[in-house]
């Protein structure tokens, strides 16, 4: 097959991530894949360029400019590229796309499908053909919109387990992880020891839905209890100078570290940490979840979205109702005081991730779902 994956992005997250993953799997099962944005960069941040992504990946990609949805001569040009270069099937990501990539598709008359990675409104899957949905919970949302629900299913995001190996030789902790003049920090004491300390990350966008705040409240009570706790905000976004005015007004900043964009530094930094928060207020299914698990490390997660399909409380991780703080700071006293013995929670995490929540997975059965739209 030849397959266009096209996404619109307005940073470096986790659909990016997917895109790029499920490529290179498709590829490798012989398949030819072309990538479309319709993000050149971002001046602000140049780790969130989006062309500096595409082009790291190794993957064929092409930029256009997408500046809103209903722009006809965008739609056209993307119809045209889809007929030139005779794509069999073009699978979109994030709303302009799903938008403009599907109403292309039909213009080019070609199969589009959707993957709907968060509760979105049904309204941008108009002219799609099929919508992936990476949870239950995104599917649930879409028919309670009145979408047919034949028209929708389920493929949980998949991770390459290979690249988060906590076993893996030589992930020493570098002090630039932790500090930059950017993020706002101004110490860098104790530093060197993080790795001995109570290390408590968070992996998420800078916004109001992924319960940044929420992080920063439950560490005042923390730091309470445990005044050596350090706590790791990884991600770009937004809400980064109020979070910081947030942490300074809590008197905590001292132990509130913004490391900013991680990257290709990721699974070093994950290897630092003791626990790993999500305590988003919506969510789809993140990847940083199943990266963090596979990595075997603690997940805390509130019941938003898919997560509850993936953390099992109790038994690979643990759930709490999303926006309490109060839950979330007592998981963490909890894992702070039995962390010796939470070792099989850790690995049963890690083994969930290998059996349900692998590139491969993810990669056969969408493939076997492009197969029957040919």
């Amino acid at each position: 097959m030849k397959i266009l994956e096209f996404i619109t992005p307005s940073n470096i997250g986790g659909a990016e991530n997917y895109v790029v993953n499920l490529s290179k799997k498709l590829i490798e099962k012989g398949h030819e894949v072309f990538i479309l944005s319709a993000v050149a960069g971002n001046n602000k941040n140049p780790d969130l360029s989006v062309e500096q992504f595409f082009s790291k990946s190794g993957l064929p990609f092409k930029l256009v400019k997408a500046d809103f949805k209903y722009n006809p001569f965008t739609i056209l040009k993307i119809a045209y590229f889809i007929k030139k270069n005779n794509f069999d099937i073009i699978h979109t990501h994030l709303s302009k796309a799903n938008f403009i990539g599907a109403l292309a598709s039909k213009i080019a008359k070609k199969k589009s499908v959707s993957t709907a990675h968060g509760l979105n409104k049904k309204a941008q899957y108009k002219y799609c053909d099929y919508v992936i949905c990476v949870s239950n919970a995104v599917k649930e949302n879409l028919v309670s919109q009145g979408m047919d629900e034949t028209k929708l299913g389920v493929i949980y995001n998949g991770i390459d387990i290979s690249k988060f190996n906590p076993e893996a030789e030589g992930l020493p902790v570098r002090k630039e992880y932790f500090f930059s003049e950017d993020a706002g920090n101004n110490n860098l004491h104790n530093i060197d020891n993080a790795a001995r300390q109570f290390n408590v990350g968070i992996i998420a966008r800078l916004s109001r839905e992924k319960g940044v705040d929420l992080f920063i409240e439950a560490a005042k009570f923390v730091l309470i209890k445990i005044p050596e706790a350090k706590f790791f905000i990884a991600g770009a976004g937004s809400l980064k100078e109020t979070l910081i005015k947030r942490a300074k007004d809590l008197n905590i900043f001292n132990s509130i570290y913004f490391v900013g964009f991680v990257d290709s530094n990721l699974v070093s930094f994950l290897n630092e940490l003791d626990v790993v928060v999500f305590p988003s207020l919506k969510e789809g299914l993140p990847l940083a979840l199943l990266e963090s698990m596979s990595m075997k490390k603690i997940v805390i997660v509130s019941d938003a979205g898919g997560m509850p399909e993936v953390v099992e409380d109790g038994k690979n991780g643990y759930v709490v109702k999303k926006g309490d703080v109060n839950a979330i700071y007592q998981k963490l006293i909890f894992v702070y005081n039995n962390r010796p013995g939470l070792k099989e929670l850790a690995d049963s995490a890690a083994e969930t991730i290998k059996e349900r929540f692998n590139i491969e997975n993810c990669a056969d059965k969408t493939i076997n779902l492009f197969m029957k739209f040919l």
